[in-house]
């Protein structure tokens, strides 16, 4: 397990990931949903916490792509299937209506009213019985009060920080946020671990022009 520590905004950490992928990953053949496959350079089980973040950030406002920020936002707020994603649901179907029948962070939120000290504060994005064609990377969220504040643990099976993981960031900042509002409980920090953190080959490019922009390299 690679951890890279504590960073004080989610664009600082972002650009962390990328410099340590693109400095210490291995090139491989990805083989992704529906044996999609694709060159890439990844690294295994990486691990960052974020504390003090605040939106909008100024590294991700630079170098944002419009057009994938967008279509990730509308994953996370949107109740639809996805076409890009084999027809799957979204992520706010699974978070917002899970399997059509319950709002997983509507629970998080009465469970963390009921008990800010349960441990147990815990939903998934996976649905077994239906998910084939794609597999959610955002796969498990955490919320857990210590001294005093709300934090939240993120399991990530697979996330491409070359493309659309900087907005992962961001909606699951602001999920924690919501959280936090409706339970009364301050913001603490997030912590993600991401089992393979990677960005396609053809990216390459596009991820060494902002990490020399950022002075990472």
């Amino acid at each position: 397990m690679k951890d890279l520590g504590l960073f004080s905004s989610l664009g600082e950490a972002w650009i962390a990931v990328l410099q340590t992928i693109y400095q210490q990953g291995s090139v491989t053949e990805y083989t992704d949903n529906a044996n999609e496959h694709a060159g890439a350079k990844e690294v295994f089980t990486l691990t960052f916490t974020v504390s003090n973040a605040n939106l909008p950030d100024a590294v991700i406002e630079r170098h944002k792509v419009q057009e994938e920020h967008d279509w990730m936002v509308r994953n996370f707020t949107v109740q639809e299937n996805v076409k890009e994603l084999h027809n799957e649901h979204s992520y706010a179907s699974r978070l917002f209506s899970y399997m059509g029948q319950k709002s997983q962070t509507q629970w998080v939120i009465d469970r963390l009213k009921e008990n800010p000290h349960t441990r147990s504060a815990t939903v998934t994005t996976f649905e077994p019985l239906t998910d084939e064609g794609y597999i959610p990377c955002v796969s498990l969220l955490d919320f857990q009060e210590e001294a005093g504040k709300l934090n939240l643990t993120v399991y990530c099976r697979a996330l491409d920080f070359g493309c659309k993981a900087y907005v992962n960031l961001v909606m699951l900042h602001t999920i924690l946020e919501t959280v936090c509002e409706k339970t009364g409980m301050p913001y603490g920090q997030m912590t993600l671990i991401v089992k393979s953190a990677h960005y396609y080959l053809k990216d390459e490019g596009k991820v060494s022009g902002i990490l020399k922009a950022e002075g990472a390299i």
